[in-house]
């Protein structure tokens, strides 16, 4: 019996023991493909793809780290703590002592995966705004604290979601809302809680979206497009920023809706087909990159010293800020001002 009971112990140690001897090596295995990078100054190692191939390279010296390797995946830059995975293993590095973290994936259990049930007939015992059918009522109304309570039956939902969106604007709510056209199109405007529409806001539009960084209670701005379906230099030209007293900016520049940016305010601004691409200031309205088809700006990204909430405008002067430049079998950073490219140069 008491051999039987170390069999057990020694039979359920033994694959802790294997997974911490296993986790060992990948760190010493990552610690090796970050041999070369300065440990003071980890802010400054940027991945680079070629291919499906991962490899690093410092920023301050451009000087390659590693060379590109199938193993590697980054997924978060030093911001302060990079992520990313490594062979079967995801990780987390720490700039302080390099301290690295490795974390096993879960294998799926299909025990459980949740069961999919129909809720078809369930619609009508969720809690959720009243739609009023009475002749007459084409308007909406709000509760105390601004939520939506009631609207008319004329307005349509999107998979149980009411299209009516309220919104405060100098003292008096307004809502972005859509109904069905003739030609059995969702189409959108802006009506007030008598269900008037707004001048410059008719029942023309695919989308409006509210610029939440640029929009205060008396100045309140959204992006618009007319169109969706047309091809991209056509969206292009339809998509604009406008405000309550119809003031327009940007008509024929924005790529797609950006309203509350990517990070601390700033909005990779590409076009669905990915011919042009930019980068913009949300909450000015303003150009940082204005939208060009000679690098294809896929996405921003950043590094920082120390966790910032990257919602936060007022924080973007403690990141670096870069572009994800998607090139040809490439993608590499670049700065804002596209005047440096960290992927190594072709000797």
């Amino acid at each position: 019996m008491q051999k039987l009971k170390t069999f057990i112990v020694v039979f359920l140690i033994f694959p802790l023991i294997c997974l911490s001897q296993n986790s060992k090596t990948i760190k010493a295995e990552i610690a090796t493909l970050f041999a070369k990078a300065d440990k003071k100054n980890l802010q400054n190692v940027l991945p680079f793809e070629i291919g499906d191939k991962t490899g690093l390279i410092d920023a301050s010296n451009k000087k390659t780290i590693l060379e590109p390797t199938k193993n590697l995946q980054i997924t978060n830059l030093f911001s302060p703590i990079m992520t990313g995975r490594y062979k079967d293993y995801e990780f987390e590095i720490n700039p302080k002592n390099f301290q690295i973290k490795i974390i096993k994936p879960e294998q799926p259990n299909n025990d459980l995966v949740p069961q999919i049930r129909d809720i078809s007939g369930e619609s009508s015992k969720r809690n959720g705004p009243e739609v009023v059918y009475e002749n007459g009522f084409k308007g909406f109304a709000v509760n105390g604290d601004g939520e939506l309570l009631r609207y008319s039956n004329i307005y349509v939902s999107l998979y149980q979601i009411p299209q009516v969106t309220p919104f405060k604007y100098k003292g008096n709510y307004y809502a972005i809302a859509a109904k069905k056209t003739e030609n059995n199109v969702n189409k959108y405007g802006i009506i007030d809680t008598n269900g008037n529409t707004v001048p410059h806001f008719d029942f023309i539009y695919d989308k409006i979206y509210i610029n939440s960084l640029a929009t205060n209670e008396n100045d309140t701005w959204f992006i618009v497009n007319a169109d969706t379906n047309n091809s991209c230099e056509k969206l292009l030209e339809q998509s604009a920023y406008m405000n309550m007293n119809g003031e327009v900016r940007l008509k024929g520049e924005l790529a797609d809706y950006p309203a509350t940016g990517d990070y601390f305010g700033l909005d990779a601004n590409m076009s669905g087909c990915i011919k042009f691409s930019g980068v913009l200031d949300v909450a000015k309205m303003e150009w940082i990159i204005k939208p060009q088809t000679k690098i294809m700006i896929r996405w921003l990204d950043y590094t920082s010293k120390e966790k910032l909430d990257n919602s936060k405008i007022e924080n973007r002067n403690k990141a670096k800020m870069y572009v994800k430049v998607l090139g040809n079998n490439s993608i590499y950073y670049m700065d804002l001002d596209l005047k440096n490219k960290y992927i190594p140069v072709k000797k």
